[in-house]
């Protein structure tokens, strides 16, 4: 026996009884935490938000999302806002199994959601003046169901008044970090646009445009992580069939959260990207007031003239002009 489980002296610490379960026991989640990360991600997302939105109290927010990842309750609990926060659905794609259930075919459905809306809110911002719609607008995970971004843009900044800010939250898929199984991350990262086309379009349509990387904490319950698997959150698991995530919930348990306790911790990487009206019209850097009248300050620039007086004790090193 010495020969297959070691010498008796040391003596082992413990030992592993290895099982496998058939049958994996998720429990069902209450509403309210069936598509949440819990209150340390909450309070992160709150803080970024802040900072790259500037999200006052009495600001007009127009929120574009999905209804299965909206964080519009907590925004407005957050922020205090004072007006009701306008939601605007993205967009619709259908996911149909195929015949076999083991694979997910991409329907997606046109003139539905926020290219719609803010195409004529863009008609309708031209008779309004300053006085736009909304002063801020959040987009999230929600730029792969533009079929034109680039007019969407503009549209959305027809929109919004003339200091307002567009802000989009997005996880790339090259860039996740959430502890999905092997073939959902290869279909998420197959379905999925280059996240650096959102930053040219930006860029192409004029707009000041800012972007980051940042890392949100997530701490939760093992099964709690599973449950929100089976229900297919975060919404790019749409992609995955019911037998996929199955097998998925299986490679998980049988896999890299064996031997996890009861509470797991990882990080979700987002990609954070503001972009607002240029400062920079009439080609040369201007400095405004937020809330001031944005005109050129500086309309003479090309006809000044400088002087500078000189001194008597000066004078005698300034060569005389001929």
């Amino acid at each position: 026996m010495a020969s297959f489980l070691g010498p008796e002296t040391p003596r082992p610490f413990s030992v592993i009884s290895e099982s496998y379960q058939r049958r994996l026991r998720i429990p069902e989640l209450p509403i309210l935490d069936r598509y949440s990360f819990g209150d340390v991600y909450e309070n992160r997302m709150c803080e970024l938000i802040n900072r790259y939105l500037e999200l006052g109290t009495h600001e007009r927010l127009c929120y574009v999302g999905e209804e299965k990842a909206t964080i519009c309750p907590l925004i407005e609990r957050h922020f205090c806002l004072i007006e009701p926060v306008t939601t605007i659905v993205p967009g619709h794609i259908h996911y149909q199994e195929t015949a076999s259930k083991k694979a997910m075919v991409k329907v997606p459905i046109a003139n539905v959601g926020a290219e719609e809306f803010f195409a004529k809110q863009a008609q309708e911002a031209k008779y309004k003046g300053p006085n736009r719609y909304f002063d801020k607008v959040l987009l999230k995970e929600a730029n792969h169901m533009f079929e034109d971004p680039k007019q969407a843009y503009k549209n959305i900044m027809e929109s919004v008044s003339e200091y307002g800010k567009i802000l989009i939250i997005y996880r790339p898929g090259p860039m996740n970090t959430l502890p999905y199984p092997r073939d959902a991350c290869k279909k998420v990262s197959d379905n999925e646009q280059n996240y650096t086309n959102i930053i040219l379009d930006l860029q192409s349509c004029g707009f000041d445009v800012q972007w980051d990387i940042e890392t949100l904490p997530i701490v939760m319950p093992k099964v709690k992580w599973y449950a929100m698997m089976r229900e297919k959150y975060p919404p790019q698991m749409a992609v995955m069939s019911n037998f996929e995530v199955a097998c998925g919930l299986r490679e998980l348990s049988e896999g890299i959260m064996k031997y996890e306790g009861e509470i797991v911790e990882f990080c979700d990487r987002l990609l954070f990207v503001t972009a607002c009206r240029s400062l920079m019209q009439t080609g040369y850097p201007s400095i405004q007031r937020y809330g001031g009248k944005g005109e050129n300050s500086f309309k003479g620039l090309h006809e000044l003239k400088y002087q500078l007086k000189v001194t008597p004790e000066m004078a005698k090193y300034v060569p005389k002009k001929q």
